[in-house]
Formats: structure tokens, sequence, C-alpha cells
């Protein structure tokens, strides 16, 4: 192997400075790769590595925002955050990607019950309640104090 001339170094190191990638100025200085990242790593071992992958579809102010509308309640789904989302940011995305920015927020999916909750012990309390009183006035329910109000 060859070694580099001081100028093909510098214009790597620049091109490096610039924030490109190894891939990139292989392909236009026609030096491998290889020599470029151990150039990388002997002269520029200040430089930030890149992290990979896909950029975020989601900023950290949306994700916030939509935190903030699941715990206020005005949305419960993702594909309707995402809906909603979609349409600040103007870009379309699938809702598996909201789910995913919830669950790293700490938020976990859940399925709503269907039914009510009471026990069977306190359903019947309530239905033995409702038919022993179904004949009251409304004159009569009027004079009942409830548990949340106070008396005069």
């Amino acid at each position: 192997m060859r070694s580099l001339s001081t100028t093909q170094k510098n214009i790597i190191l620049s091109q490096l400075d610039a924030g490109h990638s190894t891939h990139s100025i292989a392909s236009i200085t026609g030096i491998s790769t290889v020599t470029i990242s151990r150039l990388c790593s002997k002269e520029c071992s200040f430089l930030q590595k890149s992290t990979g992958g896909p950029s975020a579809k989601l900023s950290s102010p949306n994700i916030c925002h939509a935190i903030y509308l699941i715990s206020t309640q005005k949305a419960e789904t993702a594909v309707q955050m995402t809906k909603y989302l979609s349409n600040i940011i103007n870009k379309s995305f699938h809702s598996s990607i909201t789910g995913h920015y919830l669950t790293k927020a700490g938020m976990k999916a859940i399925v709503k019950s269907k039914h009510f909750l009471l026990s069977a012990k306190y359903h019947k309390a309530c239905l033995d309640f409702a038919h022993a009183h179904r004949d009251q006035t409304l004159e009569n329910w009027k004079l009942v104090i409830w548990s949340d109000e106070e008396a005069q």
C-alpha cells in the first residue's frame, strides 16, 4: 500500500471537517474507505461519529406535544395522534412510529376495558338500591343529602 501525499491528506481532512462520510470521500478521491477511516482515527479523533440510521421523524417538541395531547385526552390512540401530528409538521408517517416514540417516552399502550368495572357484589347492591327507590318522587330526592354535598 502506498502512502498518501500531503495534498491527498489535506483534501481528505477538509472533506471530513465538512461532514462528508468516508464513502462519499472515497468516491470523490478514489482512495479506499479503509485508508480514509484510518487517517480519520489518527488525525481527526475529535470528530463526532455518525450515529447511523435514518433521521428522526419527530422532533422532541413534537413528542412532548404528543404526550400532552394523550395526557389531556385530546387524542386517545396512536392513529389519532399520527393524524394530528402529520397535519402540524406537514409530513406523513405511520402510526407505529408515533407509538414507538411514545413508548420511548415511558408511556405504555393498553387496551381499554369494554366492561363496567364493578364487582358482582357491588353491582347487585346498586341494582337493589335502584329497585328499592324507583318509586320515590322528585321531592323525596331533594331531601336526600348526597356524599358530595354539605348540609345546609
